[in-house]
């Protein structure tokens, strides 16, 4: 059974940002971002612990076809998003 995905407020703010980003170099570029997130996401809700540990107890799962990292912890039957970031810009501070 997948567990339960809840994307916390500030990596809620990185998604928004990285579509909108995505979707002014290309009409419909955007669109293709969430469809592989949502992908991310669903892999994640359903083997969370197949990904690899970065920093302690926060997991890491690369997209495929754009380069960001979706940073998530796990608690009991429910996984927390931390963070979507690019890969290869610095993070805002």
């Amino acid at each position: 059974m997948p567990h339960k995905l809840i994307i916390k407020p500030e990596a809620e703010v990185e998604l928004v940002e990285a579509l909108a980003w995505y979707d002014e170099q290309l009409n419909g570029l955007g669109s293709r971002l969430f469809q592989e997130f949502n992908n991310t996401f669903d892999e994640i809700a359903s083997n969370p612990e197949n990904f690899q540990k970065k920093y302690r107890n926060i997991r890491i799962r690369y997209t495929y076809k754009f380069n960001y990292g979706i940073h998530y912890i796990i608690e009991k039957d429910t996984v927390y998003v931390l963070a979507i970031l690019h890969t290869s810009r610095k993070p805002k501070k």
